[in-house]
């Protein structure tokens, strides 16, 4: 039986500076050397990975080609985040992709994305990333408000966006999300439909629209909401978020993008391929500080230790193997942040049990209230069912 192609991210952990929200695993102002360094160190574990995970596959799942057998994995999305990836020198995007080649088998129409900061991603950079085979460019936008921008510590404005946008087209990267935040400080419904308004003029294929959490460790969750000038309790930022959902949802729909996810909206054709290795429970591959993977029923993360990383240490932070059972809530709960839904025949398929039978009398209720619906051999949320999602779930799992 042939495998299914995996997902690969790879984390790219340096920035220009470390954004006041951020609780991603990255390190500020990095020089070119600890870039190299790192680079280096990456490359080797690319490599030992391409080996370890090939050579556990059969015979009957070898891969072919040019006249010769290999039993190396074949990737369908290779992802690059951060950090801000685009700030590696352009040596060290062609030694990863030489590495990646290596070790493993790109499809030939697979999704090559490389996450940017417009303040880090000029053209000769992405040059290099599109002649290296990057089809795909996520950029953190935020926002085109210069008050709002400024509130969150971003080092861009707006017209950084665009230019970068017209300079990924110029190299030849058509593909392009910008993502977005809600319950910015200062964010109204007004600067909302404007920071949208500019944003679908420069036509992306893509968006994400994802809200502000004031995660512990980072400055904004010390400095707390009263100084930030946040709703003051939970149940009014709650309240908030959801109002700003909604309009970024009837915004991003009237103009055509299909809302297939909680957070996320694209043109047909162009939802996102790494994600939805995610969000289908298929497998993914992370290599680098503080990368996850999820890998022939196992999870394990990687610890945001950098220097035990560039000592070749093994930093694996945690394993966990999934019973059937954990797979069964996780596909329920994951499928639930699509539009489409669980598939129930495919669900009878992986678990042998009937979805409907099992959980039919769970969803129901909430049929009957519009927050879910049954069709097609499908069973969803709908637009009303997305926001209290939470207690969906709970229900079900």
């Amino acid at each position: 039986m042939k495998r299914e192609p995996i997902g690969l991210y790879l984390h790219i952990p340096f920035c220009r500076s470390k954004c006041p929200y951020c609780d991603f695993c990255s390190y500020p102002r990095p020089t070119n050397e600890l870039m190299e360094s790192y680079t280096h160190e990456l490359v080797r574990r690319i490599r030992e990975a391409g080996k370890t995970y090939g050579e556990t596959l059969p015979a009957s799942v070898s891969h072919s080609g040019e006249g010769t057998t290999s039993r190396r994995l074949t990737l369908d999305t290779v992802y690059f985040g951060g950090g801000t990836p685009t700030l590696l020198p352009p040596s060290c995007i062609r030694e990863l992709f030489a590495a990646i080649r290596e070790a493993f088998v790109i499809l030939p129409d697979a999704e090559i994305t490389v996450e940017g900061n417009p303040a880090a991603a000029g053209r000769e950079a992405l040059s290099v990333w599109r002649e290296c085979g990057v089809n795909r460019l996520s950029l953190g936008s935020q926002s085109a408000q210069a008050n709002e921008l400024k509130a969150l510590g971003r080092l861009h404005r707006w017209e950084d966006v665009e230019k970068t946008v017209t300079d990924a087209r110029a190299v030849g990267i058509e593909n392009i999300n910008l993502d977005f935040m809600l319950g910015i400080p200062h964010q109204t419904p007004a600067s909302l439909a404007d920071t949208l308004s500019r944003a679908l003029a420069l036509e992306p294929t893509h968006l994400s629209a994802y809200t502000l959490m004031l995660e512990e460790g980072t400055p904004f969750h010390r400095r707390g909401r009263a100084a930030l000038g946040l709703p003051q309790n939970e149940e009014e930022a709650d309240e908030q978020a959801v109002t700003l959902w909604e309009q970024a949802c009837a915004i991003l729909q009237e103009a055509g993008y299909e809302h297939y996810e909680i957070s996320n909206f694209a043109r047909s054709g162009f939802r996102s391929r790494h994600n939805l290795h995610t969000w289908q429970c298929r497998d993914y591959l992370g290599l680098g500080v503080a990368a996850h993977s999820c890998m022939n029923g196992v999870r394990f993360g990687q610890s945001r230790d950098l220097e035990g990383f560039l000592a070749g240490k093994d930093i694996t932070e945690f394993t966990e193997i999934l019973t059937p059972a954990d797979r069964e809530s996780e596909c329920i709960m994951l499928a639930l942040r699509l539009s489409d839904g669980i598939d129930e025949q495919e669900f009878s398929n992986r678990f042998d049990k009937d979805f409907w039978h099992t959980y039919g009398h769970i969803c129901i209720p909430f049929i009957e209230k519009g927050l879910m619906g049954r069709e097609g051999g499908r069973v969803y949320l709908t637009e009303a069912g997305f926001p209290v999602s939470n207690a969906i779930l709970a229900e079900l799992i």
